[in-house]
């Protein structure tokens, strides 16, 4: 009996041609647009994975001013790293730049598409696309650098996926940017010919082996040390030299100020060892004044004795009785208290002076011991803020108390870290986070107790420099004090000194007088005369002439002293000046300390340019990171488009059971099982759908399928050359699925039918049942036409459901390729109607004054996580003037302006908590999201630019970018990279070129898919109405009214599944398409403009009218005849 059954299986194909060729193509298309989307992306991502794992791909790169010593290089190779030079040279090449890299050895590896790996002396090794573009082959002659090189190798590196001149580009042009490898002889003979218009660039590439992280790594490159003299960046040693002068100029007037006050204590200390010596003068000249008046009085008949302590009472007792003298003797006694008075005056101007300078030397002392401690404490401050970043604990406690708000639901509160005891509090609850199994939430708190230790450290630091200051400022303070002593008692102590010279003159001139000797002495003649007087011959005696000799020299020496006196004031006065100007530098010192503590900025010197990892290059894995979108769109496209063939095998096998219903019946009644009938009615549907799984499978890894589906992304991409691979799931999808699906389905469609007895099915008794049933439906009044075409429907809602469910699944699958291309049109147009800047210059090194014409911002980049992708953010501080960000900011520092693409990418709105990380100071940064701005070209976030510097601990003014309505006059070697209108444009139109293939298969597939589908279910209608259809025919009907019965009442069924199929595929699809882009920092703006939902509407309509002109024939083959073959 099966032998029987068999020639029934090539009788059914051929009978059923059309449809199992049908069935053929539905399952070979979605096999090979799967397969060639899926298993291009699958080549590229493995191919390149392969051959960087083959030619050593790096694990990261770093760049630094000075190259490595000898010492430093073996201090991380020990470690199991292997590290190597990948210095370059840059050159004018015409029109475009061409770097030149000495051939690689361990990492990175020249991978050749043709010629030769290793260069000889005289050889160079190329790039593919740049020998390409300039039409450069194997054996050709290549200028660079004034010396001739022989092509002979075109290639690509592991390192230039995305051949990017700079990291910071965001288009590749071949025709400006290339590289190539020499000899390392021959490359140092290119940097000693200096035609590079750059200097060397020392970049080092390194594989870590598993040995260390890049993190330890980093930590201990950081650890070497920067040998200044050996740096060749002039625009780096000029930033460093401004970065630095603030701190210089205060270490510097510090030290000059302490050397000052080192000479001005020397002089004071100086001054102070001779005044036991000036008041002993003046005691001494005060006593010999008091024993002269004392003779004199003795000599006149008056019997007293004056001392200090009482000569002024008894003179004026003396002076008070005028009987007891003479007129003349009491106008002595007048003159001579006059002049005790004067020398009493005088004496106590000395010791007030030498007071003053006592208290003046002890101010100095204490003065330097301020500054000796400023000197100590600024090396403290100095080494705080070379390890200090930017960070303070109001700031940490916002932002932890934003991250454990969710951990409150478990009973962890967060009262706030104090000043005092946060470093308990931080250890405590790493602890219960420990316990709880949150090792990462545990390790963060770790984190921000070790950065807070750091602020301690700087606080603890400035706190005593300027407890120095201070102290400085105390003792400036006593030293200008002593010095106000000395200057108010200056001008007594020279009147008095002027006094007692007088006072002798007087009295020697009274002598002389007793003696009828007139004489008037004066400053300037007292020495002439008294010589005159006492000279061989004079009239004096010589008891007199004794006198006179005594009196000359008290006089000659009371001069002097007088002179002394004079030039020691005129000093004093002099220091006077300059301990005012003392205090007044100390107390701006004071006050520029303090205004450090709110105000300081730091920054690491170390030999560092940069550190790269890999996966964070966007020239490594570029193209696997392009083609990801393309895998899961195909992946999708692959599940959806198996759900409509399982739908479409279950309705094509009903029909067939139905249609075949008496023949099963009577293969039961002779005596068939049901075993046999089940593989019988397997067979076919088996072995369509395998055959097409495999022509779609075969297809779809050939040259025609993912060879055209890679061609853009090898154009674009410098890839090296691999092999189409062939992954295992998709052998099993495009092999296995397809026959096991049909398999399934018609062993539960098929056992479910063959349930019945052989009686049932002989008579289709189901379809009389189901037809009464229709019948008993209602319809009122309508017309004969619609209520036919409706019971029509009815009878054959199965099929026409399939149709509909067929036609939403292959729009889900257009509106995969029309939201990619709507995507890449928005987003390009975006770009342009966004970018109103003409050129953007982003700074490595900034001038102190922005470029004439220029624009200032300043731009950081910070993470955040969406979609399982970090995700770069721009954080941009702009004015409230910029002409070309017209956006609103916030003067606050944690308040944000976010961009409309931010918003949708990470889900947030206003008034919402946004969370930005810098992994690179491992800080987290929450702000407040207070307004969105229109601005889907880019996931920006806003600040102003004063608080974003206050934020990031910024001088006033600073800033990294320029924006401008034109080329600036800017020196190539201040900037990281320069971005024009032009570039923005370029970039933007690569993603609709990279898209293009993927679209254009999506859309033509879901379109042929959907005319198979609707050809098989609308040819399923009418066999299965092909007796009704017949009988139509014998009562009279033309061909137009049964192509109105049986085939018009489809339209309104397509016109409405269209109608609300379209804006629900749009819906579904743009749910699941955030997750197509999730690893691109752009915004998803999925706006369908109006005439293109008309072009997909009428698309369906159009596919209908062919499908139904071409089932129009199958009408016509219908005969009369076929009233006679269903009979009883």
């Amino acid at each position: 009996m099966q032998r029987i059954l068999s020639k029934r299986v090539l009788r059914d194909i051929r009978e059923n041609l059309l449809r199992y060729l049908a069935l053929f193509f539905l399952v070979a298309l979605v096999m090979y647009m799967v397969v060639a989307i899926v298993g291009a992306a699958e080549t590229i991502m493995q191919g390149t994975k392969e051959s960087g794992r083959v030619h050593h791909r790096e694990d990261g790169q770093f760049g630094v001013f000075v190259p490595l010593t000898e010492k430093e290089t073996a201090q991380i190779t020990e470690k199991g790293v292997t590290l190597q030079r990948d210095f370059s040279l840059d050159f004018h090449l015409g029109q475009s730049t061409f770097r030149v890299y000495q051939a690689r050895e361990s990492v990175d590896l020249f991978v050749p598409a043709e010629g030769e790996e290793i260069p000889a002396q005289g050889e160079i090794l190329l790039e593919q696309h740049y020998a390409e573009k300039h039409e450069l082959q194997l054996g050709d002659i290549f200028i660079v650098g004034g010396k001739e090189f022989t092509v002979t190798g075109i290639g690509s590196t592991p390192d230039y996926d995305a051949a990017f001149e700079k990291t910071s580009d965001t288009t590749v042009d071949s025709n400006l940017f290339g590289f190539g490898f020499v000899t390392a002889e021959d490359y140092e003979a290119l940097k000693a010919g200096g035609q590079n218009f750059r200097t060397e660039d020392y970049t080092y590439t390194y594989l870590l082996n598993d040995t260390m992280t890049d993190q330890e790594l980093k930590e201990l490159l950081q650890s070497f040390e920067l040998d200044r003299s050996k740096v060749t960046d002039t625009y780096f040693l000029e930033m460093l030299a401004d970065a630095e002068e603030t701190k210089n100029d205060i270490q510097d007037g510090i030290q000059e100020l302490l050397d000052g006050v080192d000479e001005l204590v020397d002089g004071v200390d100086e001054l102070a060892d001779h005044n036991t010596e000036l008041t002993d003068a003046a005691d001494e000249l005060f006593d010999a004044m008091l024993e002269q008046v004392n003779d004199s009085l003795k000599d006149a008949g008056v019997e007293v004795t004056l001392t200090s302590g009482n000569y002024e009472q008894q003179l004026n007792a003396m002076i008070a009785n005028p009987h007891a003298y003479t007129a003349s003797l009491r106008q002595n006694l007048q003159d001579a208290k006059k002049s005790l008075e004067d020398l009493q005056e005088f004496r106590d101007g000395v010791k007030s002076y030498t007071d003053g300078v006592n208290a003046a030397s002890a101010g100095g002392g204490a003065l330097v011991g301020g500054m000796s401690q400023i000197t100590e404490n600024s090396a403290a401050l100095n080494q705080g803020a070379d390890a200090i970043f930017n960070a303070i604990l109001g700031m940490v406690n916002e932002q932890l108390q934003a991250e454990l708000e969710p951990y409150a639901a478990y009973g962890i509160s967060f009262p706030g870290l104090t000043a005092g005891g946060y470093g308990e509090q931080l250890d405590q609850l790493a602890t219960v986070f420990t316990q709880m199994g949150a090792s990462q939430a545990a390790g963060q708190l770790s984190a921000v107790k070790s950065q807070l230790d750091t602020v301690a450290q700087f606080r603890d630091g400035v706190k005593a420099y300027t407890a120095g200051v201070g102290e400085a400022a105390g003792g400036s303070q006593k030293l200008f004090q002593g010095l106000s002593v000395l200057y108010t008692a200056s001008e007594p102590l020279v009147d008095g000194t002027d006094a007692v010279v007088d006072a002798l003159m007087d009295m020697v001139e009274a002598q002389l007088e007793e003696s009828d000797i007139q004489v008037e002495l004066t400053a300037d003649n007292y020495k002439e005369e008294l010589d005159r007087l006492m000279a061989e011959g004079s009239s004096v005696d010589a008891r007199l002439r004794d006198s006179l000799k005594d009196a000359k020299d008290t006089l000659a020496d009371l001069e002097d002293f007088r002179g002394g006196i004079i030039d020691y004031t005129d000093a004093v006065d002099e220091i006077a000046d300059g301990s005012r100007e003392l205090r007044d530098g100390v107390q701006e010192l004071q006050d520029e300390a303090n205004d450090m503590i709110d105000e300081y900025f730091t920054f690491d010197i170390d030999n560092l340019t940069q550190f790269l990892v890999a996966g964070d290059n966007p020239r490594i894995d570029a193209a696997s990171g392009d083609v990801i979108i393309n895998k899961y769109a195909g992946m999708v496209s692959g599940i959806i488009l198996m759900v409509m063939f399982t739908y479409v095998i279950s309705v094509f096998v009903v029909h067939n059971i139905e249609k075949e219903s008496s023949v099963i019946g009577a293969l039961y009644a002779l005596g068939v099982t049901r075993g046999q009938l089940l593989f019988h009615y397997l067979l076919n549907p088996m072995m369509i759908s395998f055959l097409g799984g495999a022509v779609g499978c075969v297809l779809g890894f050939s040259k025609y399928g993912t060879g055209w589906q890679m061609q853009d992304s090898i154009v674009y991409f410098s890839l090296p050359p691999m092999e189409i691979v062939t992954p295992a799931y998709l052998l099993v999808y495009s092999l296995v699925m397809p026959p096991v699906t049909a398999a399934l389905v018609n062993c539960l469609v098929i056992s479910k039918k063959l349930k019945r007895t052989a009686l049932s099915l002989l008579r289709n008794e189901q379809t009389a049942g189901r037809a009464g049933k229709i019948q008993d439906v209602n319809l009122g009044n309508m017309k004969f036409l619609h209520r036919f075409q409706v019971r029509q429907l009815l009878r054959e809602m199965r099929s026409a459901v399939a149709v509909v469910i067929g036609m939403f699944i292959c729009l889900l699958v257009l509106l995969i390729s029309a939201d990619c291309y709507v995507l890449c049109k928005n987003f390009g147009d975006a770009c342009l109607d966004e970018t109103t800047y003409a050129y953007m210059y982003t700074y490595k090194y900034p001038t102190e004054d922005v470029p004439e014409d220029g624009t200032p911002a300043y731009v950081e980049s910070l993470k955040k996580e969406a979609y399982g992708y970090n995700l770069d953010v721009t954080v941009l501080g702009i004015d409230k003037d910029n002409p070309y960000f017209p956006v609103e900011t916030s003067n606050k520092k944690n308040e944000i302006v976010i961009s409309s693409a931010a918003a949708q990418k990470f889900g947030v709105k206003v008034g919402d908590k946004l969370v930005l990380s810098d992994e690179v100071n491992e800080r987290d940064y929450a702000f407040t999201v207070k307004d969105i701005v229109h601005f889907a070209s880019g996931v920006y976030v806003f600040l102003d630019r004063d608080a974003m510097q206050e934020l990031f601990d910024q001088e006033d003014d600073y800033y990294n970018v320029v924006f401008a309505d034109h080329a600036l006059d800017i020196d190539n070697g201040r900037l990281y990279s320069t971005v024009s209108r032009e570039n923005v444009e370029e970039s933007s139109q690569i993603f609709t070129d990279m898209m293009g293939p993927m679209v254009s298969m999506l859309a033509a597939i879901s379109a042929l898919i959907f005319m198979i589908v609707m050809y098989l279910m609308m040819k399923v209608m009418i066999d299965r109405s092909a007796f009704s259809i017949s009988l139509m025919k014998v009562f009279g009907y033309r061909k137009g009214e049964i192509r109105r019965l049986y085939l018009d009442g489809n339209f309104y069924i397509i016109m409405l599944g269209a109608l609300l199929g379209v804006p629900l595929a749009k819906w579904s699809m743009d749910l699941i398409f955030p997750y197509f882009i999730s690893n691109v920092a752009i915004g998803m703006d999925l706006q369908f403009p109006p005439q293109l939902y008309g072009m997909i509407y009428g698309g369906i309509l159009i596919c209908y009218l062919v499908i139904n002109f071409l089932l129009v024939g199958r009408l016509n083959k219908l005969v009369p005849a076929e009233v006679l073959k269903n009979r009883e």
